[in-house]
């Protein structure tokens, strides 16, 4: 087989590798559609092959036990030099594939069928092909199918491959807003230091702590591989840190809480309920002592998440236990947070 197997090959193969497709794993939608043209071909052996410079490599194999052949082994790359569908109804009588190893060696391949796997620009990948170990001759309605059924291989790269750019893009989006957030939140520090009056300073520093929540939400969807979705725990971490940083000395917020992932929307609403939480009890809980705690416990009971914010400051209560209701800005948030999650 020549190195160079159409006219503008260096173009094919930059197209090829532009798909980010070649060494990934096994993918179930590609293995089924090899499965399925090899039930339909009636043949033991059925690949998705996509053909490169010095190999073909098989990002889905049915019927046998290697990942990729050298290219001087590669049928595929004779169909790709025709530019068109190949069948090879019997290997030892084409000169073709005569000498091919896959013939003449321990597989005895006799038979091949490919249907090419071709972009939009006309260009061709691979094939999907079928192959057997005793000559044979394809219908016409098998032949018809696995050209149809190739059509799907390239429908599955693409949308793949646009998976893949709208999942960079939001990256971009998530890290790109992250670092806004943290300009602005230096903005606020600068400022806050210049003000005149607590109350002032005091409410730039809420705002600063919100940025701050919202930033390690961006953060957490930046660094995350499952799209807009969220692990609760990792995300409340970054929550935490950040905010019980507000606390008075001596005070220790703790948190446990068990993964569960969310929507970024939801997240979100969990991460403000949480940090509303430690400012309202850094500002209010612990006045006039050196030491108590801050708890954050989230866990799965049945079919709900069960979220508790609790601290141990303020006055004794009957029972030992103390519900504040407050109608502050933080405990209004906190309301309207929880109903943005369904949640009571």
């Amino acid at each position: 087989m020549q190195d160079k197997l159409i006219d503008d090959e260096e173009i094919r193969l930059a197209l090829l590798r532009g798909y980010n497709i070649l060494d990934t794993a096994p993918e179930e939608g590609f293995d089924e559609i090899a499965r399925l043209a090899g039930e339909i071909c009636g043949t033991p052996i059925a690949l998705v092959s996509l053909v490169e410079k010095d190999r073909q490599w098989f990002k889905a194999v049915q019927g046998l036990d290697v990942t990729e052949t050298p290219i001087q082994m590669s049928i595929c790359a004779h169909a790709i030099q025709s530019g068109d569908y190949l069948e090879v109804q019997d290997t030892t009588n084409d000169p073709r594939t005569a000498a091919n190893p896959l013939v003449t060696g321990d597989e005895q391949i006799r038979f091949y069928a490919g249907a090419l796997l071709t972009s939009a620009d006309g260009v061709a990948l691979g094939t999907l092909c079928v192959l057997d170990r005793v000559p044979r001759v394809l219908t016409e309605m098998q032949r018809t199918t696995l050209k149809i059924l190739a059509k799907q291989v390239m429908r599955h790269l693409e949308l793949r491959e646009a998976l893949g750019a709208a999942e960079m893009l939001r990256r971009e989006v998530d890290h790109r807003v992250k670092n806004s957030l943290q300009a602005l939140e230096a903005l606020i520090r600068i400022q806050t230091r210049s003000v005149k009056t607590n109350e002032a300073r005091e409410a730039l520093e809420a705002v600063q702590g919100r940025l701050a929540m919202v930033s390690n939400l961006h953060e957490a969807l930046y660094l995350s591989d499952a799209g807009a979705m969220v692990n609760l725990s990792g995300f409340l971490d970054r929550v935490v840190q950040t905010a019980s940083a507000q606390m008075p000395q001596g005070i220790h917020v703790r948190h446990q809480v068990e993964p569960c992932k969310l929507q970024s929307r939801a997240a979100s609403a969990v991460g403000m309920i949480v940090n509303e939480a430690i400012a309202n009890a850094a500002k209010y809980a612990f006045e006039g002592r050196d030491k108590g705690a801050f708890d954050i416990t989230g866990k799965i009971e049945g079919e709900s998440y069960v979220l508790i914010c609790a601290d141990d400051g303020g006055p004794p209560a009957a029972g030992g236990v103390q519900t504040i209701v407050g109608t502050g800005l933080g405990m209004r948030i906190m309301q309207a947070a929880a109903q943005q999650l369904g949640a009571s």
